[in-house]
């Protein structure tokens, strides 16, 4: 999502680094690393016990929960293939030792996260949009294997995009320069990737949230009237149990797209300030000039992401969070 401004990547088209502080501050440096270790430590744990949980939990398996699994191996790959190559770059500037397939493999690593991510939280939007308005036809819809396909689109879609813009649109012919690993893609790769990738699925959600907010707000009316559908007789016993249970439905449906609201908000504070600064600075560099320092502060705030998802999880959700528990009451049971 970068393009070509990060304080690896910046370098003007005769291949030499522009950075504005070539190295950063040692003080700096170590707070810096300090939090990415701690990320890495919190998003490797939290998005296995997610992981775990979903796959062990059948109450958990469900089409919902397939989207946040995808999303969580996308979390768990960041922290072990990308960020650790940001502590060793903080460590030791100016001396990347790894050659250009490792290099190439950091930028890969780092700029399949946003798509990846972004699409899983756009499709498990529009799964709660179906439940909450086409509750009777959502089972129909959204099967499992629609779920798995969708997923896997999702995937063949970022590994194809960030591919291709990596081997065909590359900005300079090396992407190790002078000691200095550089995320080798071209500005405008970087433009169109932010747009297509990130600016366009939040817009998507956006859209989709207001449409839940809507029928959620129908449903409240109805609910405090104490209305029922017109094919629901309200005399019965078997009609008022039909009713209490449409309730329940339509209530957790509601409270489960609000827990995916407060989730995809985190993801776009966390990510947005990267992307808007990498996209102006893609389209016009004089135009804002971004010190190292600040940068830096800029992607570490879009890997913690990575970390807050099972926090949310945990908190928002009962079943994560009575399966976590579970899950830590096994482990020490086996010590």
């Amino acid at each position: 999502m970068d393009g070509n401004v990060t304080t690896r990547s910046n370098v003007t088209s005769d291949g030499l680094d522009t950075l504005s502080s070539p190295i950063l501050d040692k003080s700096f440096r170590i707070l810096i690393v300090s939090i990415i270790i701690l990320v890495i430590v919190a998003a490797v744990c939290g998005n296995l016990l997610v992981c775990v949980a979903i796959l062990f939990n059948k109450r958990l398996r469900k089409t919902t929960n397939y989207f946040i699994f995808s999303l969580a191996i996308s979390d768990l790959m960041t922290a072990f293939f990308a960020m650790p190559f940001d502590v060793k770059f903080l460590l030791y500037p100016y001396q990347w030792s790894g050659g250009e397939f490792l290099c190439n493999f950091w930028a890969f690593m780092y700029l399949i996260a946003a798509p990846t991510s972004i699409l899983n939280l756009m499709a498990v939007s529009l799964d709660r949009y179906l439940a909450i308005s086409t509750p009777l036809k959502y089972y129909t819809l959204m099967k499992p294997k629609v779920a798995l396909l969708i997923i896997s689109i999702i995937w063949l879609y970022s590994l194809t995009f960030t591919t291709a813009g990596m081997v065909r649109w590359p900005h300079v012919e090396s992407s190790v320069i002078n000691g200095l690993c550089i995320f080798n893609i071209s500005p405008y790769y970087s433009v169109v990737s932010s747009a297509v990738n990130f600016l366009l699925p939040t817009m998507i959600m956006c859209v989709i949230y207001f449409q839940i907010y809507k029928i959620a707000s129908a449903h409240a009316h109805r609910i405090a009237k104490q209305e029922v559908p017109t094919s629901v007789a309200s005399n019965s016993n078997e009609d008022s149990a039909t009713t209490t249970s449409e309730k329940k439905r339509i209530k957790r449906n509601i409270k489960a797209a609000k827990t995916i609201a407060i989730i995809v908000s985190t993801f776009l504070l966390c990510w947005i300030p990267l992307t808007l600064t990498s996209t102006v600075g893609s389209l016009c560099r004089e135009c804002l000039m971004v010190n190292a320092e600040l940068w830096t502060a800029l992607i570490v705030l879009a890997y913690m992401n990575s970390a807050m998802n099972p926090i949310l999880y945990s908190f928002f959700n009962q079943q994560f969070r009575e399966s976590f528990k579970k899950l830590f009451k096994l482990q020490f049971t086996f010590r």
